[in-house]
């Protein structure tokens, strides 16, 4: 389940404080699945604050938000799904103290394939408020012959019914939870998956689904957190259940889901991440962190005592960070508050290693070193270019492909990954428009959650072709560009 939290304004920001201008405030998030009577088919999920909106009057005299969305999906110039609607909020008695958060949920059937996915939400009652944009890479696979796993849908709440409609599938009511972060009040980690042509592969012989818990940044196992159960094959295995986290320390993980035949060969696996955050700092709903409570004597941080060693520390976080966390990163090294940023770079290597969050530190600070000694580019800090971010955000790259001297491009290099998070095989493609720099922008990616550029190839051509088609995606031909071929074959 894909989930992205995100503010509508000016300045998108994470960090919410009750000084800043009303903005919307939304999470989204989105799951596909497989229907074997109707093909592939993708469910949307969006949950807007209901303090975040603007009001209007009716004539009944309750008030009512709207929010205009518009969905598209497209592969290169065809639009291959359509809508715009509006989602209205519960109507409020008031503006103050009867505001309520309102959710939407939408599903479409889209076909096998790699689409650029387009969201855009406006607040109608707002006008003066930048609409929101997010383009996102979206690839559904779905196919007979191979053992297939749905996304992972977290739930706040699942019950049987007997229903049809756009919440229930297979018999039951599922209320999505739009979040991945599980805070000091939620202990229950609810989801919902399917296992696809089991029946067809495996035939009559039973198989092994399995869940767990492992920690993201070491694929450890958690065996407190570890299900198995034998299953007969089916067209469609569903798998719901209820996993009681209340012992889960703060951190980040993944949720894997695994199916193995008898043999315990692993036929198919799917990830899903979250974040758990026990006891404290208290984190709202929407993002707003304090790490005033937290406690630094006695650890690795009480031993940092220079501002501006801990600030260089601090700001070489960005590539790890989560919007909030480096929003609120910002904002402390701007106030230069020493016990601030002391509680706030333990409470983020905590997270990521209970159990030894200096050693965490370190690890990751030798590869800051590699990625400064590497990427640097005149006064810019290695982990402050394109490149130095992606290193450091998923790790060294299996292939990368260097092409400097090209007569008809800009320098540029591309960068493959076998693996990242739960995507296979994607791509980055990094260039530079000054020839006699060390400082490559990235152009374009494949990889959730980064820039997805259909114009890379059209734009690394600029330096010596002139082009005034905004639509056209790739170059005229010339035996001397090779860049879509190191694309789909980086060496």
């Amino acid at each position: 389940m894909k989930k992205f939290l995100f503010l509508l304004s000016v300045s998108v920001t994470l960090l919410v404080t009750t000084l800043q201008a009303k903005n919307l405030q939304a999470k989204f998030a989105y799951c596909s699945y497989f229907a074997p009577e109707k093909g592939p088919y993708m469910e949307t999920y969006m949950e807007v604050s209901g303090k975040s909106v603007v009001y209007k009057a009716l004539p009944s005299g309750m008030f009512q938000a709207a929010i205009e969305v518009t969905q598209l999906f497209r592969q290169g110039d065809s639009i291959r799904y359509f809508n715009k609607y509006n989602l209205l909020s519960p109507e409020s008695k008031d503006t103050v103290t009867s505001l309520f958060n309102f959710t939407d949920q939408q599903r479409l059937s889209l076909a096998n394939g790699t689409y650029t996915m387009e969201l855009i939400i406006r607040d109608k009652n707002n006008p003066e408020a930048k609409p929101y944009n997010l383009t996102e890479s979206v690839t559904i696979s779905y196919y007979p012959n191979i053992i297939g796993i749905s996304d992972v849908e977290l739930l706040s709440s699942f019950k049987p019914s007997d229903e049809t409609n756009k919440i229930t599938k297979n018999g039951y009511e599922l209320i999505p939870l739009v979040d991945n972060f599980y805070g000091p009040s939620v202990n229950s980690l609810k989801f919902y998956a399917e296992v696809y042509n089991t029946s067809s592969i495996i035939l009559n012989d039973a198989f092994l689904l399995s869940y767990h818990i492992e920690t993201l940044e070491k694929k450890r196992v958690i065996d407190a957190y570890t299900r198995t159960s034998r299953q007969a094959a089916k067209p469609v295995n569903i798998l719901l259940a209820d996993l009681d986290i209340t012992d889960l320390p703060s951190g980040n993980y993944n949720f894997v889901i695994e199916v193995r035949n008898r043999m315990n060969e692993l036929l198919a696996v799917k990830e899903s991440f979250f974040q758990r955050s026990k006891g404290v700092p208290p984190v709202s709903e929407w993002g707003v962190v304090s790490y005033n409570n937290i406690d630094v004597r006695n650890t690795f941080v009480a031993d940092y005592t220079s501002k501006d060693t801990l600030a260089e520390y601090i700001r070489c976080l960005y590539p790890i960070c989560s919007t909030n966390e480096n929003t609120f990163a910002t904002n402390q090294l701007e106030m230069a508050d020493l016990k601030l940023m002391q509680q706030f770079f333990y409470d983020f290597w905590s997270r990521r290693n209970p159990l030894n969050p200096s050693e965490a530190w370190l690890a990751y600070s030798a590869e800051v070193d590699k990625v400064n000694a590497e990427y640097s580019a005149g006064k810019k800090k290695g982990y402050m270019t394109e490149r130095g971010r992606v290193y450091l955000a998923y790790g060294a790259p299996n292939q990368i492909s260097k092409q400097y001297a090209e007569p008809t491009s800009y320098p540029y290099e591309i960068w493959q990954y076998y693996k990242v998070k739960d995507e296979t095989n994607r791509k980055f493609v990094f260039w530079s428009q000054q020839i006699a720099t060390n400082d490559f922008e990235l152009l374009h990616s494949d990889a959730k959650g980064e820039i997805f550029n259909a114009n890379w190839q059209v734009e690394l051509r600029r330096r010596t072709e002139k082009m005034n088609d905004l639509d056209k995606t790739s170059p005229n031909n010339n035996f001397q560009n090779q860049s879509n071929q190191l694309f789909q074959n980086p060496r």
